[in-house]
Order: C-alpha cells, then structure tokens, then sequence
C-alpha cells in the first residue's frame, strides 16, 4: 500500500571551523527540491580533507540530482516500490563514485591505500510525494531523528569505538576517531543504506562528530524541538553554538530536515 501520509520538507544546514582547527574539513550540500541533504567529515589534514569532503558532497549530490528521476510508465503502489529500489541502488552508485575519484587523486598524488584523504559521510533523500526516506552513511557522521520529542541516530557509527561497544565493552577501550569505513581510502567501498519513515513532525538531523562529540544527544533533541516553530537554520546556529560553547574541539556541521503536513 502506498504511503498514507505525504509530509513536506523543509531544510537547511550550517558548518563551522569550530574553536582549535586552523581549517574546515566538513562539507555539505542540499537540493532542497529533490529532498536530498549530504553531510561530509573530512580526514588528512594536509592530505586534503577539505578536498576529500567537498568532492565527495558535490560529487554525490550532483550524481543523484542528474540519475535520481522516477521510473517512467509506473504509478501507484509498484511505481513507488520501483522508485524506492531504484532510489536505493542510485545511492550506493554515487557514493562508489566518488570514492573511487578520491580514491584515484590519492594514488595520483603518491598515496598508497589508506593513506592520503578520506571523508566520511552521511545523507538522506526524502522520496518527494511519500513518506519514505532513503538514508546512506559510511564512517561516524550521524543522522538522528526527533519524533514525538524525542531524537535517536538512525544510523551507527563505522568507528572501532563502536564496534568495542557493540562487542560489550571487552578489552581496552580504543579511540574514539578511528573509522572502519570511508571514502578514499580504498577502491572499493559501499555504504551502509535503509529506508526509513517520515511523517509530519518528523526532524531529521546529519550532523559531523564535532557536534555529537561535544554536545550530549539530550542537548541535541532540545534543540530540535524547537525547529518546527523556530525553523531548520535557527536550530542548526543553535547546535552550532552550542558545539562551540562546549569547547569546539573540531569542526562542526549540522544540516536540519523539517517535515510539515503536506499540502
């Protein structure tokens, strides 16, 4: 059966060099009339993480906006399962392209695999017309969701960190910043997808760990409450800020998604 509820959404989004870095290796893009919002964390300081992370957000998003389309000659309930599964491999496409050019500017520059620059990254695609959302990650940049007030990640972090918790804490805890999964740092990668719900109320948030690092995740669905009154920019300066209040050890991006009633 076909969604019930066609919610409508509204974005915005905000990075910031945070307080001790010199530079800004956080990236984002949104195209807001494809629902689509990218969030990416960069790693290689004088590698190019600020490279890594802007190619990989234009690359992904400009991928999806030119082969994103629906599925021609199919309607109703098959046409949205068609356009979901076409959604999803759409997706991972994008982001096994552009891998593979950061991947590739690596080896050109001298790099050998996993080393040189590397970007995590993070995103949603609200199916315009439906309820669903196809959600994408690789590495620990986050999307939480609020709903009934409350806000929970949706996604889990590719880091050792979470893998020793998910393994029940045994052995030395290890660093927080180690990631499992990224781009370019090997030829093949594929990101971690799902399809998700959206309804009205909803509040989607991509965040880098420069602000779930710093902010506490009942700080965080605080301030998302307030989006749906006082809007997704004003909360995403909120979140920054308060990332920065904290302390603002690392660079910080908030990119807030606000689902009303449809018309």
């Amino acid at each position: 059966m076909a969604d019930e509820s066609v919610p409508t959404l509204t974005l915005a989004g905000l990075t910031d060099v945070g307080r001790v870095r010199q530079r800004n290796e956080d990236s984002f893009a949104l195209i807001p009339d494809q629902g689509l919002a990218v969030v990416c964390d960069g790693m290689g300081g004088h590698a190019g993480g600020d490279l890594a992370s802007r190619m990989a957000a234009e690359a992904i998003s400009d991928f999806i906006a030119e082969f994103g389309g629906s599925p021609s000659g199919v309607t109703g309930d098959a046409g949205l399962m068609a356009r979901t599964r076409n959604a999803m491999s759409v997706v991972c496409s994008a982001v096994t392209m552009a891998n593979r050019r950061i991947f590739a500017l690596n080896r050109e520059r001298g790099y050998g695999e996993g080393r040189g620059m590397g970007t995590t990254v993070a995103g949603f695609w609200h199916l315009t017309g439906s309820g669903r959302v196809v959600v994408f990650h690789a590495g620990d940049s986050r999307l939480y969701r609020l709903r009934d007030g409350v806000a929970k990640p949706v996604t889990r972090d590719h880091s050792l960190y979470q893998l020793w918790l998910d393994n029940g804490r045994r052995g030395a805890m290890p660093p927080r910043n180690v990631i499992l999964r990224a781009l370019g740092t090997a030829l093949d990668l594929e990101p971690e997808t799902a399809l998700v719900s959206a309804r009205a109320g909803d509040v989607f948030l991509l965040c880098t760990d420069g602000l779930n690092g710093m902010v506490p995740d009942e700080a965080i669905g605080a301030v998302l409450s307030t989006a749906p009154s006082a809007g997704p920019a004003a909360a995403c300066r909120a979140l920054v800020d308060q990332a920065n209040e904290a302390g603002g050890h690392d660079n910080v991006t908030a990119v807030i998604g606000c689902f009303g009633a449809g018309g």
